[in-house]
């Protein structure tokens, strides 16, 4: 960075004057990659002249531009953030990022539920390693909760109403509690969270097995709310956001080494939840855009490797500590792996050649999504579908940089 950042810098900069008022306030900026490599630049993207100029929504809606059209606009849940202007460090090609404006919402909603978790009989005797999911939520509240996870609905699934944006809100809680609980133990003591709560997400749950609990009875409104979103709208969009989720508990461990990367980025694949983030992006959306189209399969295939590198380039200095202290049993990141497979001789190379494989991805992306316009194959609800999941994959960058999660107070603004 070249200037000094400071929260009302960065506040003046990152989106215009008339939506400051919806800003979720910055207090941190993480330079992950600390200045970047000197001989690693972003690429230039097509893409980003398609996301400035709303070109998605206008292939999908066949409008073509001109001096008197009228171009379509994205939801008004949402305002126009641009991190590179603000000064913020970044670490991704793709430049324009979007802010949910609900994000008071959100943190409130996600304050009921650790609460609610702290406080639960059930939570507090799921304990191993004195980490119970009730530890693990009275911390999130101790700590700087507005400065960690909670912001991962605000600037990935964008689009949601209040309604949509305050259940993403209650799922995201579900998937950083109970999998903070998963990595601190064997999986066999995440049977009692499966018995507990997540079989109460099943679509064939007994109803007649009545909660015992607050959180219960809170969790079952939850659930029940999304399905009748579902048919209310007439698309599947909240069920298949429930089985992602519980697609999610259910994985299986790491393997002892990785192969090559293909079998790392499987794995990760669903050890970062990353259809389930994209299940979310559908349900802010509203969208009945099938993630099994021939059309699309490309592209979601390399948003899922972007989401993935991204995240564990953003992560890898925290987990790295938490690893070699002892408080996770799992190192699981995309950094580790180019290591050992490339035998490399430090951590800083392995970051280096990580961060190549994240902006070779963004190429591919890139040349994917000029394919899917030449070939004018796409429906107006994938299109939509794309212009959205480009801000997740944005709006990834972007938490990494502002949280506390994984850069600490060492980067705090003034």
């Amino acid at each position: 960075m070249n200037r000094v950042l400071t929260t009302q810098s960065v506040k003046e900069e990152l989106s215009l004057p008339i939506d400051h008022e919806h800003q979720f306030p910055i207090h941190y900026a993480y330079d992950y990659l600390n200045g970047g490599m000197a001989y690693l630049k972003l690429p230039v993207l097509r893409l980003n002249d398609y996301l400035s100029s709303t070109q998605f929504l206008r292939i999908g809606c066949n409008i073509s531009s001109g001096p008197e059209t009228q171009l379509p606009e994205r939801g008004p849940n949402a305002i126009d953030i641009s991190p590179s202007k603000a000064g913020l460090p970044w670490a991704t090609g793709i430049l324009f990022c979007r802010q949910n404006k609900y994000w008071q919402l959100t943190l409130d909603t996600t304050r009921l539920f650790l609460a609610l978790f702290a406080a639960d009989e059930s939570a507090q005797k799921m304990v191993k390693s004195d980490h119970s999911v009730a530890e693990i939520s009275r911390k999130e509240l101790r700590y700087n909760m507005e400065e960690g996870w909670v912001k991962f609905p605000t600037y990935l699934y964008t689009e949601g109403d209040p309604q949509r944006t305050r259940l993403l809100a209650i799922m995201n809680v579900f998937v950083f509690v109970f999998d903070d609980f998963w990595e601190m133990h064997e999986t066999s003591s995440f049977v009692s969270i499966q018995q507990e709560f997540i079989s109460r997400m099943n679509p064939d749950f007994d109803n007649g097995d009545k909660p015992r609990t607050t959180l219960q009875s809170m969790i079952d409104h939850a659930i029940q709310e999304i399905i009748e979103l579902d048919h209310k709208y007439g698309n599947n969009a909240g069920q298949e956001m429930i089985d992602l989720m519980i697609r999610f508990f259910t994985r299986p461990p790491p393997p002892a080494k990785y192969n090559d990367m293909e079998e790392f980025l499987l794995y990760r694949h669903e050890d970062a939840a990353l259809l389930f983030v994209l299940g979310c992006a559908k349900f802010a959306l509203n969208s009945s855009v099938d993630f099994d189209s021939p059309h699309i399969s490309r592209y979601l295939r390399l948003i899922k490797d972007h989401l993935a590198v991204a995240n564990d380039l953003g992560s890898w200095e925290k987990e790295k500590r938490a690893y070699d202290t002892g408080k996770v049993l799992y190192l699981i990141n995309a950094v580790d792996v180019v290591k050992n497979l490339f035998h490399l001789p430090s951590d800083r190379a392995a970051i280096s050649m990580t961060e190549a494989l994240q902006l070779q991805i963004e190429v591919d992306i890139d040349a994917e999504i000029q394919r899917m316009i030449d070939g004018d194959a796409l429906t107006a609800e994938e299109w939509r579908f794309i212009d959205a999941t480009l801000y997740v994959m944005s709006g990834n960058v972007f938490v990494s940089t502002v949280m506390s999660r994984y850069g600490g107070e060492t980067y705090r603004l003034a």
